[in-house]
């Protein structure tokens, strides 16, 4: 009886044991298909934001338009500049990359500038630095006076383009600076980390600078402060000696 007993007993643990082990099992196998299920709801909103965000950059090579009729961005021009330049009537082009006639996409963007006849200009900046004083002059003193429609690019048209479009902004559509800040988006690909943000310093610094002394923006306040407050550690005693007189070249 007692070794019937015991073997009842073993059973009954045995079975207890397989019984644990089942529901172990299928724990874990729930769990797993949890995560599995987090982990794919993840990668498609991680996919679907990197489809957002990079289509312009990729397939439309950064174009768009900003405010219909008046202002276009994009990465450096292909063989579509032509046809940018006669679906949106553009009449002033502004390369904030530069370029040399060694290039072939330069010589190229230069050789459709001549064909169509629209208006050049360059102003070679980095997508890296502070912007330097005489830059942000030269570009103030451009946008007020060019013709429009205009097309501004530089290399991705990220960056540099992103500090075009939201001096615009400023400028002629006068805009405060905390709402012409959108001009730098991660829609055109702009990564405000290791050197990138540095383009927006300026703008920042001066809508703190108005917000401190409680005035309100207007572009001719905005040009005096770019010359006689704003300090962008990179010119020469030779070139503050000169701010203000320097001009963007007519165009090409």
């Amino acid at each position: 009886m007692a070794i019937a007993h015991r073997n009842a007993k073993t059973r009954v643990a045995t079975a207890g044991t397989w019984l644990d082990a089942q529901q172990a099992s299928e724990y874990v196998r729930k769990r797993n298909h949890r995560r599995v299920l987090r982990v794919g709801i993840i990668l498609t909103v991680l996919v679907v934001f990197a489809v957002t965000i990079g289509y312009k950059p990729l397939f439309q090579n950064n174009f768009a338009e900003v405010v219909p009729g008046r202002l276009y961005r994009s990465a450096q021009p292909d063989d579509r500049l032509v046809k940018w330049i006669e679906d949106h009537n553009i009449r002033s082009v502004l390369n904030l990359r530069g370029g040399k006639p060694s290039y072939a996409w330069y010589d190229q963007e230069l050789k459709t500038i001549r064909e169509t006849g629209v208006d050049y200009y360059e102003l070679p900046m980095s997508a890296q630095l502070r912007p330097q004083k005489r830059e942000l002059l030269q570009l103030i003193d451009l946008l007020g006076r060019a013709r429009y429609p205009m097309l501004i690019h530089c290399k991705s048209g990220a960056d540099r383009t992103g500090l075009g479009v939201t001096l615009y902004h400023m400028i002629v559509q006068k805009e405060p600076p905390e709402k012409a800040l959108g001009g730098f988006t991660v829609y055109h690909a702009h990564i405000p980390l290791l050197g990138p943000e540095k383009l927006q310093q300026p703008i920042r610094e001066y809508a703190s600078w108005i917000s401190s002394h409680q005035m309100i923006h207007t572009p001719e306040r905005f040009r005096g402060w770019v010359e006689k407050e704003y300090v962008d550690g990179r010119e020469t005693a030779a070139e503050r000696a000169s701010t203000g007189s320097k001009s963007i070249q007519d165009p090409l």
